[in-house]
C-alpha cells in the first residue's frame, strides 16, 4: 500500500463541486480582484477569531510583513523569532528591513517560550539592537503559550505578532482562538494548510483598527484614494477566486478538524509504545489544530528510508535550523541547541483529513516494524 504525506486529491474531492461552483459565479461576475468575496471571507475568519478585524492578502508571508511594517518595525529593529521553523516569519521579518533575532524552543512542545524568548530579548539587547517584535510560530497546528508571551510582550514593550499559519481552529493556553491573542495574527491558506486554497493566499487578524486599517493601505500599494498613493505599499491582496473557494471549504472545516483529531489521537495510543518522542497534546483550554504529526528519533533517517520502503511517505520537518540556513550564516547567531536537536530527529508521518483506516493502520505497522 502506497499512503502520501499529504493527498489533496482525496479531501479536494469532498468539495470539488461547490468550490467549482463559487468560482463559476466569480467568473460570470467578472470581479476577481478584492470585491465582496474577500470581504465575506474576511468577515468569516473575523469571526472564527473572534476578533473584529481580518484582512486577507497574498500569502502567509505577505501577512507577516505587512503586520509587522503596520505595526512600525523596520529597518534599525529586531525581532525575535523561533529557530526551529519555516523560514516564513524570518524572511518577512527580513524583508522589513528588520534584523532576525533567533530563539530556542522548548523540548516538549518545539515551541517558543516567555522564556527562550526572553533569552534572545536579552542577549540581542546586550548587543545593542532595539527589540521591537517578537513572532512566535503555532508549530504543527500547537500554539505558543500565547498568556505568558502577551505578557512578556507587555513587559518588554514590544509587538506580539502570531505566526499561526498552520493553527487555524487550534486554541491557546488561554482559551483564545489561534492568532487572536497580540497585535495581530497571520494565516497562511496554502493549499497543504488546514484550509487551503487553490493557491497562495493569506490574512492578518487583529483586534486593533489601526493595524488592519495600515494593512488594507500596505497590501494595494500605499493607497489612500485612486492614484493616491500615501507610502510605499505592494500588490498583495487575496484573489476574489481564492476566497470564493475558501468560502466554500468553510462549511467543511469542523468536520476536517474532527477527522484531524480522531487520527492523532490514534496515532498516540498506538505508537505509545515505541520509541518515539510523539507530539504534545496540550491540556484544556487549549486545542491543537493538528496540521501535521511530526514524531522525534535518533534513527529518523533510518526510520524514513524504511518508510519509504513500505511505501509510506514520510518528510523531514526541519532540516536546518533557521539560524544555521545560508541566508542568515551572516547574523552569527549562537548554538540553539534544542532547535538543532529537534533538526536532527524530526520525522512528519503521513497525516491528512481524508486518510483511511487501512491507511494509518499500515503506518502505524510500518513504524512498528522499523522498530522491531
Amino acid at each position: 500500500m502506497r499512503v502520501p504525506l499529504v493527498d489533496l486529491a482525496a479531501q479536494e474531492a469532498a468539495v470539488r463541486e461547490e468550490a467549482c461552483a463559487a468560482v463559476a459565479e466569480v467568473a460570470r461576475e467578472a470581479r476577481f480582484v478584492l470585491g465582496p468575496r474577500v470581504e465575506a471571507f474576511e468577515r468569516w475568519l473575523a469571526g472564527a477569531c473572534g476578533a473584529p478585524h481580518a484582512v486577507g492578502v497574498a500569502s502567509g508571508t505577505d501577512a507577516i510583513e505587512l503586520a509587522l511594517r503596520a505595526l512600525g518595525v523596520g529597518p534599525g529593529d529586531a525581532v525575535v523569532t523561533p529557530a526551529f521553523s519555516f523560514v516564513a516569519a524570518a524572511e518577512a521579518i527580513a524583508a522589513t528591513g528588520a534584523r532576525p533575532v533567533f530563539c530556542d524552543v522548548e523540548p516538549a512542545t518545539l515551541n517558543a517560550s516567555a522564556a527562550t524568548v526572553g533569552e534572545a530579548i536579552g542577549r540581542a539587547r546586550r548587543a545593542g539592537r532595539r527589540v521591537r517584535a517578537v513572532v512566535p510560530v503555532h508549530l504543527f497546528g500547537l500554539c505558543a503559550p500565547t498568556r505568558d508571551l502577551a505578557e512578556l510582550a507587555r513587559r518588554e514593550d514590544v509587538a506580539l505578532v502570531e505566526d499561526a499559519a498552520q493553527a487555524l481552529g487550534g486554541t491557546g493556553d488561554d482559551g483564545r482562538p489561534a492568532g487572536s491573542g497580540g497585535d495581530a495574527g497571520c494565516f497562511s491558506f496554502f493549499p497543504t494548510k488546514n484550509l487551503g486554497a487553490w493557491g497562495d493566499g493569506g490574512a492578518v487578524v487583529t483586534s486593533r483598527e489601526d493595524v488592519a486599517a495600515r494593512v488594507r493601505r500596505l497590501r494595494a500599494h500605499g493607497a489612500v484614494g485612486p492614484y493616491v498613493h500615501a507610502e510605499a505599499g505592494r500588490n498583495s491582496r487575496l484573489d476574489a477566486l481564492q476566497a470564493a473557494v475558501l468560502l466554500a471549504k468553510t462549511r467543511h472545516l469542523a468536520g476536517w478538524h474532527a477527522a484531524r483529531e480522531r487520527l492523532a489521537a490514534r496515532y498516540l495510543a498506538e505508537l505509545a509504545p515505541l520509541p518515539l518522542v510523539l507530539p504534545h497534546a496540550p491540556a484544556p483550554p487549549a486545542v491543537h489544530a493538528w496540521h501535521a504529526f511530526v514524531v522525534r528519533t535518533p534513527r529518523r533517517d533510518a526510520l524514513a528510508a524504511s518508510l519509504a520502503g513500505h511505501g509510506v511517505e514520510a518528510r523531514v520537518y526541519y532540516p536546518v535550523p533557521l539560524h544555521r540556513q545560508a541566508c542568515f550564516a551572516a547574523l552569527e547567531e549562537p548554538p540553539l541547541p534544542v532547535a538543532e536537536e529537534a533538526c536532527r530527529t524530526a520525522l512528519a508521518i503521513p497525516f491528512f483529513a481524508a486518510m483511511s483506516d487501512e491507511q494509518q493502520a499500515h503506518v502505524v505497522a510500518s513504524v512498528a516494524r522499523f522498530f522491531a
